[in-house]
């Protein structure tokens, strides 16, 4: 244990002394520059609490008012404008396009049937709510089917269909069901969207309220979590919460969601050491080291387009990160850019880009055209990120990463600009 401190203080050390930049252009798997330990060292401040729970709850709802997508559960309404729900529903913009299932190119009759079955003819004028949750990780679907569309053939990564995972225990708003009756129409806490009526268990209000709000919790820290069932392994993603009925002695009693052959909430309660490091007793406190602790828990895990391989995409790298001390972002990049915060614009010639990004709190969020990273400091006025990285250019040709990386900004797009030209936002979210 020494011995690894040591090398770690002399690599840092040296780090100090050498042009890393030079050595770690692009991305980097340069030994010291992939760890969190560097950067919370550099980080002075790192330790210094930035906002308290009361401060946290305030700046959610500065989100929510800022953000159409993310909503109060608490204080959901317990019915649903018909006609705005149809509005929501009826977006069947991407069936616009060329799409492909398992590399054929899909006919016009078989989007009508997806259409379809969003049945919103069925819609009354006043939906009344009905409330569930989650019993494992869920695909929240842009449309009623489970079968993966694309917009080439032989792509197998971009599910043009897939919005974003809920995880387990995550309680929904069901406003709607499609004509076959094996999708709802949900609303969660910061999306909109289809999920598999298996994946639900629907409850009473009061006790939906005990998931939406519960007294105790454990929250996720580390990438992922396996809650061992006695009906299968379930998987919950960073930042989610397991709801503790017991903290007595030297172990939680924790709620397990299941659902019974009829479609209601069933609760399990299982034990989970207090020593299990995986979890933290309620939020982490809200400091810049834990948010970038908690992203180098991704650091190499594969690019997981709307949540899909058991991984992050970049939007949701930030949206887990966040939530484990309690603030909930929207789930994609553009809204979060959009959303509450301390902005910083970023424009103007590469230097004045430098200058604004070196006095941002390590954890800010970097927003560009489709695509945002989590800044962690600078070398030699050189900003370095955290980010899931699906492709980058290089001499005009793509090179595919689909992976969680940490890079400078001299990463290139299409257009031929570097990430750092492109640059459009930066967000401390305080």
């Amino acid at each position: 244990m020494r011995f690894t401190k040591f090398l770690l203080m002399s690599l840092v050390a040296l780090c100090t002394l050498l042009p890393c930049s030079a050595q770690a252009t692009g991305i980097t798997n340069y030994p010291v520059l992939v760890t969190p330990e560097y950067w919370m060292n550099k980080n002075t401040d790192g330790d210094k609490l930035i906002l308290d729970a009361n401060g946290v709850q305030s700046f959610n709802a500065r989100i929510r008012q800022k953000s159409r997508t993310v909503v109060d559960l608490a204080n959901y309404p317990g019915t649903y404008n018909g006609d705005s729900l149809k509005t929501k529903i009826m977006d069947y913009s991407l069936l616009d396009d060329d799409l492909y299932l398992h590399g054929v190119k899909v006919s016009d009759n078989y989007k009508n049937i997806l259409r379809k079955q969003t049945n919103v003819g069925a819609i009354p004028a006043s939906v009344n709510v009905r409330y569930a949750v989650t019993v494992r990780r869920s695909p929240l679907r842009n449309l009623p089917t489970g079968e993966g569309l694309y917009y080439y053939a032989n792509d197998k990564d971009f599910d043009a269909l897939q919005e974003t995972m809920l995880d387990p225990s995550e309680p929904v708003a069901v406003l709607h069901t499609s004509a076959n009756g094996f999708f709802y129409y949900v609303q969660s806490v910061n999306y909109s969207g289809w999920v598999s009526k298996y994946d639900l268990g629907f409850t009473d209000k009061n006790t939906w309220l005990t998931f939406v709000k519960p007294a105790k919790f454990l929250v996720v820290t580390d990438a992922d979590y396996i809650l061992k069932t006695s009906g299968e392994d379930v998987l919950y993603q960073q930042g989610a919460r397991l709801v503790v009925t017991n903290d007595k002695g030297s172990v939680y009693t924790v709620v397990a969601p299941g659902r019974s052959q009829y479609g209601s909430l069933v609760k399990q309660p299982l034990s989970i050491l207090k020593t299990n490091n995986a979890l933290h007793y309620g939020y982490m406190p809200y400091t810049s080291n834990n948010i970038v602790r908690a992203a180098f828990k991704f650091y190499g895990r594969p690019y997981g387009w709307g949540g899909l391989k058991n991984s992050v995409d970049c939007s949701s790298l930030l949206y887990n990160v966040y939530r484990t001390v309690g603030i909930v972002l929207p789930r994609n990049a553009d809204e979060q850019e959009l959303s509450a915060g301390t902005k910083h614009a970023l424009s103007g010639v590469s230097g004045n880009r430098i200058s604004t990004l070196d006095g941002l709190m390590p954890g800010a969020g970097l927003y560009m055209e489709g695509h945002c990273m989590m800044y962690l400091g600078s070398i030699n006025k050189d900003p370095y990120v955290i980010h899931s990285l699906g492709s980058h250019f290089e001499k005009g040709v793509r090179q595919r990463e689909m992976s969680v990386v940490v890079s400078d900004l001299n990463l290139h797009r299409g257009s031929g600009n570097s990430f750092l030209n492109e640059l459009t936002t930066a967000v401390e979210y305080k």
